[in-house]
């Protein structure tokens, strides 16, 4: 192969007509990615959501008859923390696949946890990686390839990939299957401040000229970015729609091209201002049943919801039958062109908007359970104060400040 070996990653250069995965997306894209992950801060951020780290340790340590004396894979291995619970687990042998070089931090703790005769990690990606001897001979796929709204970053194809190769028949894979799940919202706090962000273009004397004309170009620009942040489930205007990805039997194409056909019975009066969306990740072992949440209902992780913005709002009432369809294109920039169509027939009503998933703007509101308030995921690992950012309002601060500087003044008596 003619390999580029890069500060950060290395990746195969030879041109080839690839169905899926890393080599479908431009280089300069793959490269930031890998970029990003051979960075111990961004592995912190995942290892410390123990929501995501804590479902994956269960799932697999709390089904040791799938990995005993087992050969497993790892894909985009990371850290190698999946590795490590695999090997926990009683693995007799685990190939840790990892492109970045966030790989020779994983050879670092397999040998300090003295691993390194059960776990192999290889810097590569596993499109590259060719291993005759474990081709329709690994006993179970483990794999964290779940992004925002479940498909973004296309990790997944990675992943799938890897079952086409190397998972032997009865094979299991962790995750096993997932859903994604879109609901309607009514939230005019937010609908409005992102219209509000494009207030600037209504000048008509910005150094004696006029703007305006580009107003509405900002503001469609603005609501085609999605929102990622935890929400509020209480905003909710009907049950969630649910599309189902089963990672045993999907093809790359179901990867790919993405059209999910739903339905809304409305519950409440109000205006959908948007979908909210989210996934849930099922590991279906031989002793257990793990399912790892990121419900705005759930505790919140590291991949938030994403919320989708209408450029046209729709008024509904309790009773009423929303139909819609999400459609999410894969792109070359290891994510997804987006569109989603509301439509009240009866009413003639229909509300049409597209989304730049490359582009979100991320937003903390530290909703959880319910609409309870918590803080981040790493924070009471820590030992952090666990108090939400709206826990202290400006009259609250103020009076703080005020008390402080009344017991300065007393000291200084």
């Amino acid at each position: 192969y003619q390999r580029r070996v890069h500060g950060d990653y290395q990746f195969n250069m030879e041109k080839k007509d690839e169905k899926g995965g890393i080599h479908t997306s431009n280089p300069g894209t793959v490269e930031q990615y890998f970029k990003y992950y051979s960075k111990l801060a961004n592995q912190q951020n995942m290892l410390q959501d123990t929501v995501r780290t804590g479902h994956y340790h269960d799932a697999i340590t709390k089904n040791p008859i799938d990995f005993k004396d087992k050969i497993v894979m790892d894909v985009g291995a990371g850290s190698g923390i999946l590795s490590l619970f695999s090997a926990k687990a009683g693995a007799k042998q685990v190939y840790a696949i990892e492109a970045s070089n966030i790989a020779l931090a994983a050879k670092q703790l397999v040998a300090m946890n003295m691993l390194d005769k059960v776990i192999t990690v290889v810097q590569s990606c596993l499109e590259d990686f060719h291993e005759p001897s474990i081709e329709k001979n690994v006993d179970a796929i483990v794999s964290e390839p779940l992004g925002t709204i479940l498909f973004n970053e296309r990790m997944l194809e990675t992943y799938i990939i890897a079952r086409d190769k190397y998972l032997k028949p009865g094979g299991k894979m962790f995750p096993s299957e997932a859903y994604l799940c879109v609901a309607p919202f009514y939230d005019e706090k937010v609908y409005n401040e992102q219209i509000n962000k494009t207030i600037f273009w209504n000048s008509q004397n910005f150094y004696g000229f006029d703007i305006t004309t580009l107003k509405r170009q900002a503001t469609e620009e603005k609501l085609r970015q999605p929102i990622i942040e935890t929400y509020d489930p209480k905003t909710h205007l009907s049950l969630e729609a649910k599309y189902k990805v089963d990672f045993y039997t999907c093809s790359l194409a179901d990867l790919q091209n993405i059209s999910f056909d739903f339905v809304f019975h409305i519950t409440k009066v109000g205006i959908i201002h948007g979908l909210g969306a989210w996934f849930d990740a099922y590991f279906i072992g031989s002793q257990h049943f793990i399912v790892l949440s990121t419900s705005p209902s759930a505790a919140p992780t590291h991949w938030y919801q994403m919320r989708f913005l209408l450029a046209t709002p729709i008024a509904v009432n309790p009773g009423q039958k929303v139909i819609g369809n999400l459609t999410l294109k894969a792109n070359k920039e290891q994510t997804f062109d987006a569109k989603i169509t509301l439509k009240i027939p009866e009413l003639k009503i229909e509300s049409t908007s597209e989304y730049d998933l490359k582009d979100p703007e991320y937003r903390w509101n530290s909703y959880g359970y319910g609409g309870q308030s918590y803080s981040q995921p790493s924070s009471n690992y820590y030992g952090y104060s666990s108090y939400s950012q709206s826990s202290f309002t400006p009259l609250k601060l103020k009076l703080m400040s005020e008390k402080k500087k009344k017991k300065k003044k007393k000291k200084k008596l």
